[in-house]
């Protein structure tokens, strides 16, 4: 059977070689093998798809290309627009003028939280214990340094207007131009100086105790507002520094007479009469300014001073208590109830208060803590 096969094979091959002249095997020989489960010999086949795909493609797209060319070469080119001229008017630079500067308002800056008590030798001395600290006055707060003005600001050139052109209009003959105009600069604008801060300055100076400088300033304020009852309470407080006592006692009532509810300027006028040693009138001022503010923790301190003055050791033990209760951090009222405590033999209560004068006015008393801390020494031996 397989000779069979093989003989029709080798004609088939033959017959195909033959065929390849004429154009393709015989029919019969390619379904014979096809029964016997061979594969059918290769017939001549065309182009794959996918070429002819590629194909037809580039053709359209040279197609498109050479129509899009030949629309380019035939078209007619465009005649150039003649550009439209125009004539931009003059504009006239906005004129800049400076911010103007605020001015400083009359009334003076509010006033600071009141200041602890200052040591002084009003007060009855202790034998083996520091001597209290005196009164305290109210002062106003008291700001840095005043800056050096800053110099004025250079003039601001006001920019010169360009010129517009004006159509001459038409003559038989022609009109000579006009001479041409010299521009004019412009005026130049001062700048104003800031006004002058009288009330800074006048702290400023009598902070640094330069005396002549700040009554200066007080005075020009005077001038310009002699209703102004805070530089009247200032200008007493400089003269009190100064030990011009009479003087001071007569700003601190016009201030008073000014403003009647004036809180600081009671205070102060009671601590000068307290210098003066009219213990009653002073007690008056004090008790006028804890009725305005039963807060005011220099007030309460002012008066126990006076009661102790006076021979009342138990009324000024009481207001010194409620002046701690009000302000625990104030080192004046720990330190002159410790005082009172350690007249009246009470060592536990002077030993507390002392050591709360040190907790809190070591830095503000320097030389005052050196005293308490040699007296605390004394009351621990014994």
């Amino acid at each position: 059977m397989s000779l069979i096969l093989d003989a029709l094979r080798r004609k088939s091959r033959r017959e195909d070689d033959d065929d390849d002249d004429d154009g393709a095997p015989t029919a019969r020989v390619h379904a014979l093998l096809a029964t016997l489960g061979y594969p059918r010999l290769g017939i001549g086949r065309g182009l794959p798809l996918k070429t002819l795909l590629l194909y037809g493609a580039g053709a359209i797209a040279v197609g498109f290309l050479g129509l899009a060319l030949l629309i380019v070469t035939l078209a007619p080119s465009p005649q150039p627009r003649a550009p439209r001229q125009v004539t931009q008017r003059p504009t006239t630079p906005a004129r800049t003028v400076p911010a103007p500067r605020p001015s400083v308002i009359g009334k003076p800056p509010p006033p600071a939280s009141p200041s602890p008590s200052a040591p002084s030798t009003s007060a009855v001395p202790l034998p083996a214990s520091p001597r209290p600290p005196g009164p305290s006055s109210t002062r106003e707060a008291v700001p840095p340094p005043p800056s050096t003005p800053p110099a004025a600001a250079a003039p601001i050139e006001r920019p010169v207007q360009p010129r517009s052109r004006v159509p001459r209009s038409p003559a038989p003959r022609r009109a000579q131009p006009p001479p041409p105009q010299r521009e004019t600069a412009p005026p130049q604008l001062a700048a104003a100086a800031p006004p002058t801060d009288h009330f800074g300055l006048a702290l400023y100076y009598q902070r640094v105790g330069d005396f002549d400088n700040a009554l200066a300033q007080y005075r020009t304020l005077l001038e310009q507002n002699d209703a102004s009852a805070e530089v009247h309470n200032n200008l007493g407080l400089l003269y009190q520094d100064q030990g011009q006592i009479d003087d001071a006692t007569k700003q601190f009532q016009r201030a008073i007479t000014i403003e009647p509810r004036y809180v600081k300027a009671h205070n102060n006028l009671g601590v000068a009469l307290l210098g003066l040693g009219q213990l009653e009138q002073a007690a008056a001022e004090f008790r006028i300014a804890l009725a305005a503010d039963a807060r005011n923790v220099e007030s309460l301190v002012n008066l126990a001073l006076v009661q102790k003055a006076a021979g009342l050791p138990a009324e000024a033990r009481d207001l010194l208590q409620r002046a701690v209760a009000i302000d625990p951090r104030n080192p004046g009222s720990h330190y002159n109830l410790a005082v009172v405590a350690d007249e009246s033999g009470d060592t536990t209560t002077a030993i507390a208060h002392y050591r709360a004068f040190l907790k809190f006015g070591t830095v503000t008393h320097g030389s005052l803590a050196a005293q308490v801390r040699a007296r605390l020494a004394t009351l621990a031996s014994s």
